[in-house]
C-alpha cells in the first residue's frame, strides 16, 4: 500500500467497510477487503467522477426486515442503483460510465449458489438491466481480495489474500 501512496501523493485515502460507498470528485484511493462481498467501481473520466461500494448481500428485496433506503450500499442491487442514479442526476450518460466488478469469493465447500456467487450474479444482472457494460472483473474463487481504486485514473489494484486471511479476516 505504501508504494501506491508514494505513486499518488495527492490522493486522499478512504477505507470502505461493509455497507459503505459513494461518489468521489476529489482524487481518492478507496480501498477495501472483500470475501464474499462485492464492490463495483464506476469511473467517468470526462467528468472527474468515480464511485465505489462494498456490498454484503445480493438483493434488498430478499431481506424483508431491512429498509434498504437506510443503508443503500449493504445490498449489491441497491448500491448499483444508488450510484448510477447519482451519476445520472449529474447528467452523466450510460456510455460515459466504465464499470468494474470485484469480489464474490466462496468457501472451499460452499453450496452451489453461495452468497458470493449470488452477489456477483446480481452485480452483472443489475448493471446489464441499467444498460451499463462491464470493462473488467476479478470475481469468484476461494480467496478474498484487497482492492485499491484510484478515483482520478480509474485504476484498480487487486491482491488476492491467502485462504487463512479470508476465513479469519475482515469482510
Amino acid at each position: 500500500m505504501q508504494s501506491l501512496l508514494d505513486r499518488y501523493p495527492d490522493h486522499r485515502q478512504a477505507f470502505l467497510n461493509v455497507g459503505q460507498g459513494g461518489l468521489y470528485e476529489i482524487p481518492t484511493m478507496a480501498h477495501t477487503v472483500l470475501g464474499s462481498c462485492v464492490s463495483v467501481t464506476f469511473f467517468v473520466p470526462s467528468r472527474g467522477l468515480a464511485g465505489i461500494f462494498h456490498a454484503l448481500l445480493p438483493r434488498a428485496e430478499e431481506y424483508r426486515l431491512h429498509a434498504p433506503e437506510a443503508t443503500p450500499y449493504k445490498f449489491v442491487d441497491t448500491a448499483i442503483q444508488n450510484i448510477v442514479a447519482r451519476l445520472f442526476h449529474r447528467g452523466v450518460g450510460r456510455h460515459e460510465i466504465e464499470c468494474k466488478v470485484f469480489g464474490g469469493a466462496s468457501a472451499l465447500f460452499a453450496e452451489e449458489m453461495s452468497v458470493g456467487r449470488r452477489n456477483v450474479e446480481t452485480a452483472f444482472v443489475t448493471l446489464a438491466e441499467l444498460g451499463l457494460r462491464v470493462a473488467a472483473s476479478n470475481v469468484g474463487g476461494e480467496r478474498g481480495r484487497k482492492i485499491v481504486f484510484t478515483t482520478r485514473t480509474g485504476e484498480i489494484f487487486v491482491r488476492l489474500l491467502n485462504s487463512n486471511a479470508q476465513n479469519g479476516g475482515r469482510r
